[in-house]
């Protein structure tokens, strides 16, 4: 991917991030404790980290869902994987927001 292309790629990825809302507040993902990292690679692959706020809570799981399926629609994004921490059975909620 050209490097204009990848710069462009990841301003309409933050941008995105910094406009989605944690569920439970109106605070965005980027401004709390919940995003934990995120990779854009040159490819188009975007990697993120997040650890929910709530554990148990089931809205939380199909607000990331969302922004999974929200993310991979950007132009340019090859592949969205989330990673999910912190939480019990993580890695059955990995599998299934990324289902």
């Amino acid at each position: 991917m050209k490097p204009r292309h990848y710069q462009a790629l990841s301003r309409k990825v933050v941008r995105l991030l910094n406009g989605w809302k944690d569920p439970h507040n109106e605070v965005a993902y980027t401004a709390t404790q919940a995003m934990k990292s995120i990779e854009i690679g040159q490819d188009g692959r975007v990697e993120m980290v997040i650890e929910p706020a709530r554990p148990h809570c089931p809205c939380c799981l199909l607000d990331l869902r969302a922004l999974q399926q929200k993310t991979s629609g950007i132009k340019g994004v090859t592949d969205v994987h989330i990673t999910i921490e912190g939480v019990p059975a993580s890695e059955r909620w990995t599998r299934e927001v990324n289902a």
